[in-house]
């Protein structure tokens, strides 16, 4: 059924000078986190573009397993009434089960939740007209404060967890501290890469993917002709793996962040967050160790992709 749109808003639990504190405070000690790279708008470009872009295959894995799991979740949670997606970036991914839902005349409320102002909008935007209602939270997902304040949301609540986010919340703890946050009516969705040797590492050492990942330094001035960015494939011992980033300075520079200036020396390296990426039945055992029981199992067509979707145990 067709739902009017209507203006959305965004409660702020973290604002932005904190924000422009923590960065340079991560600039400091060389190790810009996960949620630097959809900060500024450069940023927030470059991660639209790369979102389109066919070189990215993991936006293409995520859109096409969910839109082929969607009956299947439709039907699982019945009682379903809300949506919060955790890291929702653009809103793609939160799109296509919103209109699945909606496609049944069972339309959810809409709960955008990021770091990102800018990507909170645009989320809420592509996602406004596929629920009877949105609404955003700009808050740190590190923090159980911010995290304790999406509990109870609707009668049932589908936490949302897509686009391989969890590795960037810490797939060893984060599935452990959702569970404290929800209700035995609440269900949750998770997804990750699956780890491959042979192409792994070809999927994010590409232009399009190296612009994004060099976005942050690009915000301060930085180019590419200041340094180089490298990409490294790093296998673990226990089913987890990553994808690790940094930067090495070509020459001596100076960097302002706000009021302050900063020097990075020749040679010294900026550290920047992984992608992580899973073995197959590990990915699956983080869910259920962090105290879920695993309802779906899917996976995408290439056997690169996994999708879980669950409840609390």
């Amino acid at each position: 059924m067709p739902i009017a749109k209507t203006p959305f808003s965004v409660q702020v639990l973290l604002r932005e000078d904190e924000i422009a504190s923590g960065f340079a405070a991560a600039f400091a000690r060389r190790f810009l986190d996960e949620k630097f790279f959809y900060w500024m708008p450069a940023s927030v470009s470059a991660w639209v573009e790369l979102m389109r872009a066919p070189a990215y295959r993991n936006a293409n894995r995520a859109l096409q397993l969910l839109a082929a799991s969607d009956p299947e979740l439709v039907t699982l949670w019945p009682q379903a009434d809300t949506l919060c997606g955790l890291g929702c970036g653009e809103g793609s991914k939160d799109k296509l089960l919103l209109q699945a839902f909606q496609q049944t005349d069972r339309p959810l409320a809409y709960t955008a939740v990021d770091f990102s102002q800018s990507l909170l909008e645009l989320a809420l935007t592509a996602t406004r007209g596929s629920a009877i209602s949105v609404r955003g939270v700009k808050l740190d997902i590190t923090s159980d404060d911010h995290l304790q304040a999406l509990a109870r949301q609707g009668r049932s609540c589908i936490f949302a967890t897509l686009g391989n986010t969890l590795g960037a919340f810490d797939p060893l703890r984060f599935p452990e501290r959702l569970l404290r946050i929800m209700r035995p009516v609440d269900c949750a969705l998770f997804d990750g890469e699956v780890f491959d040797r042979e192409s792994t590492l070809a999927g994010y050492d590409n232009p399009t993917n190296r612009r994004f990942a060099f976005s942050p330094l690009a915000s301060l001035g930085l180019t590419e002709q200041d340094g180089n960015l490298n990409f490294e494939l790093r296998p673990g011992q226990e089913g987890i793996h990553e994808v690790a980033k940094y930067f090495v300075a070509l020459r001596d520079l100076e960097v302002r962040i706000g009021p302050t200036l900063m020097h990075l020396k020749k040679d010294e390296k900026v550290f920047m967050s992984s992608s992580i990426k899973y073995d197959e039945p590990v990915f699956f055992a983080l869910i259920e160790r962090g105290g879920f029981q695993v309802e779906l199992r899917k996976k995408s067509a290439d056997g690169k992709f996994l999708l879980a979707a669950a409840r609390p145990r």
